[in-house]
This record gives structure tokens, C-alpha cells and sequence, in this order.
């Protein structure tokens, strides 16, 4: 069995991702609102969020070549935007920020999932060379060929870490203790599927798995001041559910 992708007319990577980020957006405002968060601290905490989502997004992808100015979407540099927006939110609003940042964490997995079905139809992020079982093949464009299934496993991969993670946020009271789980998983999963794309050169660590760690890096700092300026822990905060 082999999976076979038409060359589009149009790409549909940029509304796939643009999609992925608002139902993801509209997953955690759901939660939100269940766990009686008010709808402008909400609101105001989506828009700050969103806006540094995309900034950071843009700057990770921006990259300057002999064919001029080019920039993306990078999900890395959207997940460190994401828990910075959080951050910036819960030290102005103050409103339950634990349950907000838990919130924003568990779905920041369902969104790369959804767009790595941008990837696949677009074929950017493609696998290996390979013409096994499950080979995906583009049969035109910048991409044609036959891949490693890279983007599909991505999917799996992230679609259960969503699951992983909405069942820890729901289930454990220690919300922060659950926030630093979900990424202590996350991390190490991103950095192993590196393995699978045709970006990676065969050596031990690639360029790719050390901006992966950079990333996962800077998130757990994100948490761990949050964590710390906003007193999240400490024994005279209380955690209303």
C-alpha cells in the first residue's frame, strides 16, 4: 500500500496551518471557559498569545537567500511564541494563569498535528527516500518522489501526546507539575522524529535536533519564570478548579 499525493495547483499548507492554529486556539478556549474563566480574560489572553504565536513563528523561519527574503511557519518557534504569550498574559491578568498556561500546553500538540496535514499535501517535512509499505509519493512539483511516511507518523506521534497531555491537565491537580511532564515528554519525541526526515544528514545530532533542544530549552525557562514571578507553587497560592 502506497499513499499517493496529486502535484495541487494551489498549496494548501498556508490554510491547513491557519486552521490548525484556530481550532487549537478553540479547543483551549472551551477549556477555559469550563474551568470559569472569564471571557475577557480569555479574550485578552488569545489575542496576546496568537500575535506572539506568529511573531516567534515568523522569526524562526526567517532566513535571508540569493533569491531574497523568505519567512514561514515554523511550529517550534510557534510553541515557544505560544507559552511566552501565556507568560506575558498571566503577568498581566492574573486570572487562574495555571490552568491557562496547562491549557495552551495540551493543545499546542493537536495544532502540529493538524498541520503536519499541510505538510503532507504540500510534501515539505517529507521522510527518507523509500518505496516501501506506506510510501508516500508526490508525483509533481518541488517534491515529487517517493518518502518515508515522516509526516504521517508526526501526525500519530503529536495526535496521542494531545491525548497525553489533555488527560494529565484534567486529572492532576498540580496543574505545574503537569505542564513540565507534558514538555518533558514533548521535547524528547520532537527530537526523535528528526530522525525520519531527509533533513537529517546521518549524524548523531543534527542542526535540526539542536534547534529542537534549543527550543524545548527556552519553553522550559518560559515555564520556570512564570512559574517562579507569578509564585505558582508556593504555599499561599491556591489553585481554584
Amino acid at each position: 500500500m502506497q499513499i499517493i499525493i496529486p502535484e495541487l495547483a494551489r498549496s494548501p499548507y498556508a490554510p491547513i496551518v491557519i486552521g490548525s492554529v484556530i481550532i487549537g486556539f478553540a479547543v483551549t478556549i472551551y477549556r477555559l471557559r469550563r474551568s470559569g474563566i472569564s471571557k475577557q480574560s480569555v479574550l485578552y489572553t488569545c489575542l496576546l498569545t496568537f500575535v506572539c504565536t506568529l511573531i516567534t513563528s515568523l522569526i524562526f523561519s526567517f532566513k535571508i537567500t540569493s533569491e531574497g527574503i523568505g519567512a514561514g511557519f515554523s511550529g517550534l518557534g510557534a510553541a515557544v511564541g505560544m507559552i511566552a504569550g501565556v507568560f506575558i498574559s498571566g503577568l498581566i491578568i492574573k486570572d487562574k494563569p495555571e490552568i491557562v498556561m496547562a491549557a495552551f500546553v495540551s493543545s499546542a500538540p493537536l495544532m502540529y498535528a493538524l498541520a503536519k496535514t499541510g505538510c503532507l499535501l504540500a510534501g515539505c517535512c517529507h521522510g527518507k527516500e523509500y518505496y516501501g509499505p506506506f510510501a508516500v509519493i508526490h508525483t509533481g512539483g518541488e517534491h515529487a518522489g517517493s518518502f518515508f511516511p515522516a509526516q504521517i507518523i508526526d501526525m500519530i506521534a503529536f495526535l496521542a501526546l494531545h491525548v497525553f497531555a489533555l488527560i494529565l491537565t484534567t486529572k492532576m491537580k498540580n496543574k505545574v507539575h503537569a505542564i513540565y511532564l507534558i514538555l518533558a515528554v514533548t521535547i524528547p519525541v520532537r527530537f526523535l522524529l528528526e530522525y525520519l526526515k531527509y533533513t537529517h544528514d546521518g549524524s548523531l545530532i543534527s542542526s535540526g535536533q539542536i534547534t529542537v533542544l534549543i527550543a524545548g530549552a527556552v519553553c522550559l525557562i518560559i515555564v520556570f519564570l512564570w512559574q517562579k514571578l507569578l509564585k505558582i507553587g508556593s504555599p499561599g497560592h491556591k489553585t481554584e478548579l
